[in-house]
């Protein structure tokens, strides 16, 4: 655990953990451009133990063909530990689906880039986050060179060719058309019994 000020920072469980992992039902329903509209991808590592897929929802930035991630959690997150395991990942945007190699950043330089891209988007929100993971009392972009070896940042870099590791299924799609069938049932005996009352009337 990281902690600030004596508090301790704890590692996502039980309802945090669901929480964190609520954008995979987005994608597994189709719309997984709504959760890439808001920055958040799907990872997929392969399990360093069972060797099966494992995905991950995970904010990230883009700068030309290089996707970053930031840990917040340091080393510790299982999607980390698989990566250094195994470096071959595939990756979802959206609809989008593509081969990639992830890197652990240790130029500071690009180190400091990245932290820039995070926190354009919301300063104040990721100053504080920001502070709390390098266990600083405040962020501030003169700063933020200072905390750059405290961050624990992942490269991706996309490859050419088909990935081996399969990716987020979107198999709950179904609940679309099912959802409309059970909507259009429910009015319709609504609407038959509304007609039966007034006939009775």
């Amino acid at each position: 655990m990281s902690t600030l000020n004596g508090q301790l920072i704890p590692y996502p469980q039980g309802l945090g953990r669901w929480l964190m992992r609520l954008p995979l039902l987005l994608y597994r329903v189709g719309l997984g451009d709504l959760a890439n509209a808001a920055h958040i991808m799907v990872l997929t590592t392969q399990g360093r133990k069972s060797g099966l897929p494992r995905h991950t929802p995970i904010e990230y930035r883009q700068h030309g063909s290089k996707i970053y991630l930031i840990s917040a959690w340091g080393t510790r997150p299982q999607w980390y530990q698989n990566i250094l395991s195994n470096a071959a990942v595939t990756v979802q945007q959206g609809r989008k689906q593509f081969s990639a190699s992830a890197h652990i950043v240790t130029n500071s330089g690009e180190a400091l880039r990245v932290l820039h891209l995070f926190r354009r988007r919301a300063p104040a929100i990721y100053d504080a986050l920001l502070a709390r993971i390098s266990e600083r009392e405040d962020i501030d972009p003169r700063t933020l060179p200072e905390i750059t070896d405290r961050i624990t940042i992942v490269r991706l870099m996309p490859e050419p060719g088909t990935s081996k590791l399969a990716p987020l299924p979107a198999n709950l799609v179904w609940i679309w058309p099912a959802s409309l069938i059970v909507g259009i049932t429910l009015t319709l005996m609504l609407t038959l019994a509304r007609s039966k009352r007034t006939s009775h009337d």
